[in-house]
């Protein structure tokens, strides 16, 4: 870690706390908001040097910031030009940064690659939970549906919770019991049995039709 990193680091820790509370607990942004209000050339400046070492908490400081209209004047490039060497975790927030920025809904593609493809499953669990803040469509239930029938439970869980929040339903597949059965199913076996496989294929069914159809139909009876 060079210079601009060590900086970052305690830059960092003065405005959000402890690097694992800031992990366990989420983030809190308002110490940044006000600091940017005050000295938005140091915000730039450390948040720069942030994305230079690819820290996922950077980029969803930009992303706050410019729901207050307080991002950094070359946020979007410095953005745009981190996100073809990033991946997993760090590659969701750019893009989910971009698409505060910008509003174009075309910046749900990295977010689903990181889905699809992410190396571990936290960074697909970050995927899936992101891809609710974008607007609903064919190609993103697809995607999520097809994360419905993955390995890992906690994946599984949340791409349904996004696909409930497609469809208008509370967002919490535990609160759906038969759902919630079939998203269980087996649990993390890496080689599910053919029953196992069909339960998971059936909650992606009711699930993406209920997103498709958006309210009309109930995914837990459906």
């Amino acid at each position: 870690m060079g210079g601009r990193g060590v900086e970052w680091q305690h830059w960092r820790r003065g405005v959000f706390g402890d690097p694992y509370l800031v992990w366990h607990d989420g983030p809190d942004f308002t110490w940044l908001l006000t600091v940017a209000g005050d000295e938005p050339e140091v915000v730039a400046r450390m948040l720069g040097a942030g994305i230079a070492e690819r820290d996922p908490l950077a980029a969803q400081s930009i992303a706050t910031l410019a729901g207050d209209g307080l991002a950094p004047p070359d946020a979007e490039a410095l953005l745009r030009a981190a996100l073809p060497g990033a991946s997993g975790t760090f590659k969701v927030r750019v893009a989910q940064a971009l698409h505060v920025l910008t509003g174009d809904e075309a910046w749900a593609e990295p977010v689903v690659s990181v889905l699809a493809d992410g190396a571990h499953w936290g960074d697909r669990i970050d995927a899936a939970m992101a891809l609710a803040g974008f607007a609903p469509t064919p190609g993103l239930v697809d995607a999520l549906a097809a994360a419905v029938r993955e390995r890992h439970y906690l994946v599984r869980y949340h791409a349904a919770n996004t696909l409930l929040r497609y469809a208008g339903r509370r967002p919490d597949i535990s609160d759906h019991p038969t759902l919630f059965g079939l998203i269980c199913s087996g649990n993390d076996d890496p080689e599910p049995d053919t029953e196992v496989g069909e339960q998971r294929a059936e909650a992606a069914r009711r699930l993406s039709a209920a997103a498709l159809s958006r309210q009309s139909v109930d995914p837990d009876r459906s």
